[in-house]
Formats: C-alpha cells, structure tokens, sequence
C-alpha cells in the first residue's frame, strides 16, 4: 500500500500522540466510534473506556460500557462506590501515562467528576466533554461547574451553546448525528408491514419496557391484524436478552443487530413504539410516526420531579412546548394510556400525518449542514497539535 507523502508526514508528526477516551454510555459508543473512524489516519494512540464496536480503534481499553448499567437517580446511588472507585483508576492511569488530550463523551455526572479529580490533581493538557448535560432541563448550575474543569464542550443542539458560553466556556455546535441519517418519504402506503419495538440500549431499560411491548404485541394478536410484523432493532449484546423475552410471541418479530440490514428494515416500517431519547430522535429523522414510552422506578420519579423545569421527555416537544409525539411515561404509562395512544397511531392517519409535518418543521433545529464528526476531527487536531 502506498501512502501520499502529506499522510507520512501526518502520522509522523503524530506518531507519539495519545488521547484518552472516556464513553459510558452507548449513544455515547456512536458518536466515539465515528469520531476514531475520522482520526486513524492520523496514527493518534488511543486508550480508555468504550464499547464493543470502538474497541478496535483503542490500543488499550480499561473498561467497557456494559459496567454502567445505571438509568434512574437511585440506581446510580447505589452504584457510586463502584464509580468512585472506576474514577479514581482511571485518573491515575491518564496522569501516569501524560494523555495529549481527554475527550470525555456523554455521561455528564461521571465524566464531570474525572475531570474535576484530574484538574484537581495538576492535570495540564485540554478536557473536552462531547455532549452537553441537559442544563435547560435541570440543574443549571452545571453549566458553571462544567466550564471549571472543562476546556471546550461540544453540543449536539444550537440552542444550548448560550447555557455554556454564559459561563466563559469555549463551546463547539457539532450538531446531532440523526443529521447523517437518509430520511425516509414519508407516505403512508399498505405495502410498509413492520411495525418497530424499539426498548431501549441498555438492559434495565428492556427489562422495564418489554412487558409494555408485549401488552401491544397482545393486543395486535385480539384484534387480528396479519399483515404487520414485529421488527426490534438493537445491539450485539442485547439480542440475547431481547431474544429470550420475546421467545413466546405469536407475531412473527425480526431481531436485527446489523445495521446495514436495519436500514432496509426501516424502509418498511409503517409505526413505531419507541423509547424515548436518541432512538426516538433517529425515528423522527426517518420520517415514521411513533409514540414514545419511557418509565423510571417510582423513586426515582418522584425525586426527580422536583427538580425538573420541562413538561416532556422527547426534545422535539420540549422545543415546541407541546407534545407533536405523543408520550406515554412514567405515572402515565400503563396498560389503558398505552393502548389507547397505540390504537390512535395505528388508526388515524390525520394523528400521523399531523406529526410527521410537525417532524419536519423542528428537525432543522437539530441538525448541521456540516458532518458533525468532520467538526469534531477539526477541532481535535486543533487542540492536540497544541498539547504540551
């Protein structure tokens, strides 16, 4: 293989750079694994916390996201110790082995605190967290926190860049990775014969859902429509676990893990139940109207709600200030709510085509004309050329 001489002088020139990379959360492995497609070419080492997909890109790999199980508050609080734990090892090993640069992705709480123990201990090089925390949503004052330990932060949405340059930290609008995905026309042809399950990324999440997507699943076989089957995209790790609780289903129900598989599999797909958060953000791209449901444990909930400013769980209603997509969650989400909003998407072509227009005058909100993993590539070899 030849290479071109500006590409020798590049990975010379980076030979002994190294990046620290820390991802706890699978929509979080997305955004790391396209960012590591981007800078291979540069020769760049890179160690950390990822996924299974990214792991090929990581000279040396410390830990995997599967050990970050936690959704809710409480579930969080009783994993801290281990955190606690997970941080402090980490930290050492970015001090010891003198990281060029840490880029931090998603998971504000934990990654805050890797970063506060590393500038607390005379870390000298950049930290760059990808992925605002929802400050518009709640705790505010992470905002101001952030922009302490923080040196540049990249947001997914345009809007949340005043929230940290308030603060005087140095902000990057990259734009939501649903701007790569194809949408889908929307039309609402007889040929589509899937409709989607989507319960989520992580496994307490399709613990908490499935029963919710079997009372669906039950109610097609009652009133005896044939001509729809189930389609459940999800992760390598997942298709274990998804496959076992969906064994006895009457419905035939495609079980995809290949994404290139999947992409054909949506251009069928008539609706859509979804777990809220990216997935329904991706749905929303390709055009397929759905209903959102998403359920914390009772005291999560219950704490939560007193600190929370929003009405909505989806963000393409939080943007609107009224629910374009219909959500059943939480208190709400129970055996007559859901059938009910599922009947009404799967009946009424007026709720879905109000929706998909809805869709369509929002989404341009969210997206950047450019590719956000070429901003973020950019802004990278900017700051690491730099690093001392």
């Amino acid at each position: 293989i030849k290479l071109s001489t500006n590409t020798l002088q590049i990975r010379k020139l980076n030979n002994n750079k190294k990046i620290f990379i820390c991802c706890t959360e699978q929509s979080g492995e997305n955004i790391v694994y396209n960012i590591c497609e981007k800078l291979k070419k540069y020769n760049y080492q890179i160690d950390g916390v990822c996924g299974k997909s990214s792991e090929k890109f990581f000279t040396n790999k410390y830990y995997d996201i599967s050990l970050f199980k936690s959704l809710g508050l409480v579930e969080i609080l009783i994993s801290i110790p281990k955190f606690l734990k997970i941080i402090s090892a980490l930290s050492i090993k970015i001090l010891n082995n003198k990281y060029d640069l840490v880029i931090c992705v998603d998971s504000p709480d934990f990654n805050y605190n890797l970063a506060k123990k590393l500038k607390k201990n005379n870390y000298k090089n950049k930290i760059i967290q990808i992925v605002a925390p929802t400050v518009w949503a709640w705790r505010k004052g992470r905002a101001k926190k952030f922009s302490k330990v923080y040196d540049e932060i990249f947001t997914l949405f345009n809007f949340e860049k005043k929230f940290f340059e308030n603060e005087g930290l140095k902000t990057t609008f990259i734009g939501h990775p649903i701007s790569l995905l194809n949408s889908i026309d929307y039309e609402d042809p007889q040929e589509k014969n899937l409709i989607a399950f989507l319960p989520g990324s992580r496994e307490n999440e399709i613990n908490k859902l499935l029963p919710y997507f079997k009372i669906i699943h039950d109610y097609l076989l009652t009133i005896n429509i044939n001509k729809y089957k189930l389609f459940i995209p999800t992760l390598p790790h997942l298709i274990d676990k998804i496959t076992s609780l969906t064994n006895d289903w009457k419905i035939e129900t495609i079980i995809s893990k290949n994404s290139e598989m999947n992409e054909k599999f949506y251009k069928k797909v008539f609706i859509s139940i979804t777990c809220s958060g990216t997935a329904s953000l991706e749905i929303s791209k390709r055009m397929i109207p759905q209903i959102v449901l998403y359920k914390l444990n009772f005291l999560t909930f219950f704490i939560f709600s007193f600190f929370i400013k929003i009405r909505f769980a989806n963000i393409l209603n939080i943007l609107n200030n009224k629910m374009i997509i219909k959500e059943v969650v939480n208190r709400e989400l129970n055996k007559n709510n859901l059938l009910q909003a599922f009947d009404t998407l799967l009946n009424n072509k007026n709720f879905r085509d109000k929706q998909i227009y809805e869709v369509k005058n929002t989404l341009f909100e969210l997206v950047n004309s450019k590719n956000p993993y070429e901003i973020c590539e950019k802004r990278i070899i900017e700051i690491i050329s730099k690093a001392i």
